[in-house]
């Protein structure tokens, strides 16, 4: 396994990423991985690694590119979940 090397400027006090960071920790699916690779594809960037996208949920790394991916998809899965709970009530 890698050493990570820790983001030393990254800082929490920006409202708009710790918005972000409890928007997909309430609504992300747990396989969030692929998709993310999959919506980061989609805009025509090259694909991160796996560890990458893991590193930024984790608040590890700090990648605007990645934690838009990973709001978008968070976002996707609470749209279905809500699409979900209107077609079953």
């Amino acid at each position: 396994m890698s050493k990570l090397i820790n983001n030393n400027d990254f800082k929490e006090d920006n409202s708009h990423n710790q918005k972000a960071y409890e928007f997909i920790n309430k609504h992300l699916p747990s396989t969030y991985v692929d998709l993310t690779i999959n919506r980061i594809v989609e805009k025509g960037q090259s694909a991160p690694t796996k560890s990458l996208i893991r590193n930024v949920k984790n608040r590890t790394i700090l990648r605007n590119d990645i934690l838009l991916a990973l709001v978008e998809v968070a976002n996707e899965n609470k749209l279905a979940i809500e699409r979900i709970n209107l077609l079953i009530s």
